[in-house]
């Protein structure tokens, strides 16, 4: 039996993935694919990067659990992990990066929220499900945090960092995983309250829902400045994911006065998302999001916004976000008026629909049309594609490999 506690045999499996991710990491076209994320982070033009984001909702239709060959559990996550750096090379073109690295969790204890009570009709597959609020009355608003304490158990995180010492050591460097610098707290209240109460609360009780975001706020800021004291914090300027954007290469980070030994906020990205603010007008949009995200962007050195609500009718409210950097734009904007609002200022980050894909009978020219349409009206913006609202590929990963074929041969036609 390894140090790690795994089997040999097992320990094995896992060197052979990570000799193969390494000599991956060494292939030349590494250097232009970085280089795009370093061109369309510093707001410079060049060729629209493409990028593949495979989520956790179907991952197992990429790498099923019948191609997996280890039983122990930390063993099983990190060979899915491998394998699916190797499928993405050898059956994507887009520019995702590979560097010769695997990464450990850093072991932090979050602050612990009340839980939304979700009811799922099928608790078998992915679908749907209704939410039960558990915050009902404004007396309610004390249950909502049930313990503020956070921190970070460095005996739990050097104890990660050794299993992955001790079965990639000579292969792949051990890097220690950032802690999440990102925050959806409007979505959040939406659960705990539901939706129907929420937007009744902003017209009936504005007052009260001011201090439940306030709470909420100070909260998170509180966490995130924890992490930085205790030394959570990780440079995340190369291959990290830019939370729901394009890879984080940038030589903007750290920022001046950077010391090692002592990582700041500001040295790092960080996202915020409200996306059940859809209809919501900008004025209740600026007191209930806005007003408190200012004070969270401006602790980090680049900021990205949004995920599948728009932006296009509140880029004035936005564009008072110190910091910000990307802003991402789903099917729901208007993709004309976004792109005024966004102009050269921020990366208009393009998440395309995911519906023709997941349908049965795919026809891979509605995607096509979609793509056309979305990169016409965006015609001078800082333009990336990111592929990462799937839910699934019906088991056929190969229409990814057609749809990423697709997007790279559509993004050549608008590149500068």
């Amino acid at each position: 039996m390894a140090a790690s506690g795994i089997t040999t045999p097992e320990k094995d499996i896992l060197r052979e993935l990570a000799r193969r991710v390494r000599e991956i990491a060494a292939e030349p076209d590494q250097q232009r694919r970085k280089q795009a994320w370093y061109r369309i982070n510093g707001l410079r033009c060049g060729p629209i990067p493409v990028l593949l984001r495979v989520n956790s909702l179907y991952f197992k239709e990429i790498i099923p659990d019948s191609a997996l060959r280890t039983s122990d559990t930390k063993a099983l996550g990190y060979e899915r992990q491998l394998r699916l750096k190797i499928w993405q090379w050898e059956n994507i073109d887009d520019d995702s990066v590979t560097e010769p690295v695997v990464e450990y969790r850093t072991a932090v204890r979050e602050p612990r929220l009340i839980q939304p009570n979700r009811d799922r009709p099928d608790v078998e597959h992915l679908g749907a499900f209704h939410v039960t609020p558990v915050i009902r009355t404004e007396a309610d608003i004390d249950k909502i945090i049930e313990d503020s304490a956070c921190g970070v158990d460095w005996d739990a995180t050097q104890r990660n960092r050794e299993w992955v010492e001790d079965v990639f050591d000579g292969i792949l460097e051990p890097v220690r995983a950032r802690p999440g610098s990102w925050t959806a707290l409007f979505d959040y209240v939406c659960e705990i309250r539901g939706m129907d109460n929420l937007f009744m609360d902003m017209v009936e009780r504005p007052e009260w829902l001011d201090e439940v975001m306030r709470r909420l706020w100070d909260l998170q800021i509180i966490k995130q400045r924890t992490f930085e004291r205790e030394g959570a914090l990780v440079v995340d300027n190369t291959y990290q994911h830019n939370y729901n954007g394009g890879l984080s290469y940038t030589r903007e980070l750290p920022t001046d006065g950077f010391d090692p030994g002592r990582i700041r906020l500001k040295d790092t990205w960080a996202l915020s998302v409200a996306q059940a603010s859809v209809s919501i007008s900008p004025e209740m949009h600026e007191r209930f999001i806005t007003r408190y995200e200012r004070e969270f962007h401006a602790m980090f050195g680049l900021t990205s916004l949004a995920c599948c609500e728009p932006v296009d009718r509140k880029m004035h409210l936005h564009r008072t976000l110190a910091n910000l950097r990307r802003i991402s734009i789903c099917a729901w904007n208007d993709f004309a008026r976004a792109a005024e609002a966004i102009g050269t200022d921020y990366i208009y980050s393009i998440k395309p629909t995911a519906i023709p894909i997941s349908r049965p009978d795919w026809d891979i020219g509605q995607d096509e049309a979609h793509l056309l349409n979305i990169l016409n009206q965006s015609r001078g913006c800082h333009v990336e594609i990111i592929n990462q609202e799937t839910a699934t590929c019906l088991g056929q990963p190969e229409r990814l490999t057609r749809w990423c074929r697709m997007a790279r041969r559509v993004s050549e036609k608008f590149s500068e």
